[in-house]
């Protein structure tokens, strides 16, 4: 008997795997003209776990503390071989993974494919995207920089407006009065731990139920006339799609590979025209065009809105498209849009 002989019969002596294969057979992937979109979702998964893999790596040389933390990060990118090309497809890929998401959220919601009985996975990915967004957060702060120390310290400040509640939270935040040393260790200890904890178990459920649940077919379709097999076609094209993205990260690393400006001097004033990084601008934008208070509330609402779309679009139920609701999401993507186009030319104008 062949060694992969005996490694398989040793598997299936003890875990049954006959439900499994059986499962693996006869999954399918409905095929119509919307079905590039589908690819998305595996594609998040992966760039999740590229993060994960390189972030790890990272974390082997890294020192969260204002004297070494920048130093440490020299270091990488100078001295530990390929140290440069990791920091590199952490920092690209980080950025490529928050429009990922995004896609596949808008691209979810046009095909209403949150309707029963996915009610939860949309939750899930909602939960997920804000995962997502706080990992980039968290993350920014680490390397630090002039331009991530105050670039922090605006988000930090940012619920100082809210009443009641808004000193507290931004004092845990901070970890104290101002973006210091314990903000740094407060950053990388959710940004290494506590947010991968919370990754992991939420990417995990949501993976579980989409395999349980299965494909959504688009609200426009009522039927599905053609299938792809899950295994192997649709697995070797989502492999495909997979290691072309990572191949451009690659491309995108060597030509355009991750800087790392000095090291912040936090008694020197904040330079002008200092921006968030480009998954933030809408909400820089909308904080400087409204009072602070009216933008945390809009932002929230908006926010809160999402998250219940599943259970806002009853008359999806009965199979007819809820207008009101698709309005909204074009509004909200135009919204983020025209707000991303707006920061962007001020900025540069000022």
């Amino acid at each position: 008997m062949s060694m992969k002989n005996k490694l398989t019969g040793f598997i299936e002596e003890r875990f049954n795997l006959a439900d499994l294969k059986e499962w693996v057979a006869h999954k399918t992937v409905p095929q119509h003209k919307h079905s590039m979109w589908y690819y998305f979702g595996g594609l998040s998964l992966f760039l999740i776990v590229v993060q994960g893999i390189t972030g790890i790596l990272l974390a082997f040389y890294y020192s969260p503390s204002p004297a070494a933390a920048n130093e440490s990060v020299r270091y990488i990118m100078e001295n530990v071989q390929y140290g440069w090309v990791v920091r590199s497809i952490h920092f690209w890929c980080a950025n490529l993974l928050v429009a990922v998401v995004l896609v596949h959220m808008f691209s979810v919601f046009f095909m209403k494919a949150y309707r029963k009985p996915r009610e939860l996975m949309w939750v899930l990915g909602v939960v997920i995207l804000i995962l997502v967004l706080t990992f980039a957060f968290t993350g920014y702060l680490l390397p630090w920089t002039t331009l991530s120390y105050f670039a922090t310290k605006v988000g930090v400040n940012t619920p100082l407006v809210v009443p009641l509640v808004g000193d507290f939270l931004s004092r845990v935040m901070q970890g104290g009065d101002d973006v210091g040393a314990a903000t740094l260790t407060r950053m990388f200890t959710l940004h290494t731990i506590i947010l991968p904890f919370f990754a992991l178990m939420f990417v995990s459920l949501h993976v579980l139920l989409s395999q349980i649940l299965g494909t959504s077919i688009p609200a426009s379709q009522s039927w599905n006339r053609h299938a792809t097999k899950f295994f192997p076609d649709f697995m070797m094209r989502d492999a495909a799609v997979w290691t072309g993205t990572f191949a451009l990260i690659l491309g995108v690393v060597a030509l355009f590979p991750a800087g790392l400006s000095a090291k912040v001097n936090p008694l020197e004033p904040a330079p002008a025209g200092i921006k968030p990084e480009w998954y933030f601008l809408f909400v820089f934008q909308t904080l400087k065009s409204m009072p602070e208070l009216a933008a945390v509330g809009v932002v929230t609402l908006g926010a809160i809105v999402w998250l219940l779309v599943p259970f806002l679009d009853r008359p999806l139920q009965k199979r007819k498209m809820d207008v009101f609701l698709t309005l909204f999401g074009i509004a909200v993507l135009l919204y983020i849009l025209s707000m991303t186009l707006i920061a962007y030319i001020t900025t540069a104008q000022s």
